[in-house]
């Protein structure tokens, strides 16, 4: 399933290619399920047309769509050209819909360039999953792949800072997690001129 539906928003699933196997992951435990949807994408990963297609058949129909999120069990930032694409359309076509991007903020560090300037053409929102201000607890509860263990967390620091620099909104979020001090993380956020979401872990 490349869209599904969730509390008036529209969710797309890119990919299920992720930069990191965070500890609290529900994908492989839930066998790619989320709430009766089957996120796992067996074949080919959608075509920007693809998405379009199915976001056009929703959209048309009858109904209080609030946003489209680009997020499902993967780093949407891998596909960029195609968020890209959809992005465009749905500002050129939508234009009261918010777009909103949930990422592990490792986009750039993935592309090997600053992206935000791209993203700010078309995202009203991205929420960056830090989960701590701690370098060495970040690697310890993300459990990023070899190549970004050493420069990730500052990666999705600068990430999220950039964000905030593109005018995107950004929101920095934590699972609740009993040996994490969120309040670091939280103090953090403000610095920065984000929002800060703790999130409940699910199980």
């Amino acid at each position: 399933m490349i869209i599904y539906e969730k509390d008036r928003a529209l969710y797309l699933n890119l990919t299920n290619r992720c930069p990191v196997s965070c500890r609290f992951c529900i994908k492989v435990p839930w066998e790619y399920e989320f709430e009766g949807h089957d996120l796992s994408i067996k074949g080919p990963e959608p075509t920007a047309e693809e998405l379009i297609g199915a976001l056009k058949e929703k959209l048309q129909a009858p109904g209080d769509w609030r946003e489209v999120v680009f997020c499902g069990f993967g780093e949407s930032t891998y596909r960029l050209a195609e968020m890209t694409a959809v992005g465009l359309y749905l500002k050129a076509h939508y234009p009261k819909l918010k777009l909103r991007l949930n990422t592990v903020g490792l986009g750039s560090l993935i592309w090997g360039r600053d992206i935000t300037p791209e993203l700010a053409r078309f995202l009203d929102e991205v929420a960056i999953s830090l989960n701590t201000a701690d370098p060495a607890q970040w690697v310890e509860l993300l459990r990023p792949a070899p190549s970004y263990r050493e420069t990730g967390f500052a990666a999705s620091r600068q990430f999220a800072e950039r964000c905030v620099a593109a005018g995107i909104r950004t929101r920095v979020t934590a699972v609740e997690l009993p040996e994490v001090d969120l309040e670091p993380l939280k103090r953090y956020a403000q610095t920065i001129g984000a929002d800060f979401l703790a999130r409940p872990i699910l199980a």
